[in-house]
């Protein structure tokens, strides 16, 4: 192999490595698309389901229900909406950022569970304390639509 056929097979692969952490694909057929965006053209499925083995990928169900394709670190989503429910406290913004409230321990679960949401629902990332999760929105100007949505997920009423 050349090396710039070896550099362009790593090129795909940390493309598609990236296209997998955003965790909003739920076919292969979207996948090629993606990755066809990107200059990555002749992509067959036999080829996509290639890398998907490859890398290891699964299919499972994100925080929105929707079956997508993960890399295998990125497993751990909480599944039982009554004791998220009892664990988050508030969720708050300040224009610039959101911010959740749980009881000791519970912000790891909900931040990994609100990282699997990714930016199609307006979350660029999480960072999470033992009690306190900050949330980084795409766009400060939806930040109250993202906020309700959190909470809408989060099963939280309206913080006073």
């Amino acid at each position: 192999m050349t090396s710039s056929r070896k550099q362009n097979e790593s090129n795909l692969v940390q493309a598609f490595k990236k296209l997998l952490k955003e965790q909003c694909y739920g076919s292969q057929g979207q996948l090629a698309d993606a990755l066809a965006e990107q200059g990555f053209v002749n992509m067959s499925q036999a080829k996509i389901s290639r890398l998907l083995s490859k890398l290891g990928a699964v299919k499972t169900r994100n925080a929105n229900n929707e079956m997508i394709y993960i890399l295998p670190d990125e497993l751990a989503v909480p599944k039982s909406k009554q004791s998220i429910e009892s664990v988050v406290l508030s969720v708050k913004h300040n224009n610039m950022q959101i911010i959740v409230k749980t009881g000791i321990g519970g912000a790891p679960l909900i931040s990994r569970m609100l990282d699997s949401m990714g930016e199609s629902a307006g979350i660029l990332g999480t960072l999470a304390g033992d009690d306190t999760i900050f949330i980084a929105p795409d766009d400060v100007h939806n930040i109250e639509q993202i906020t309700l949505s959190i909470r809408q997920l989060l099963g939280v009423k309206l913080a006073d």
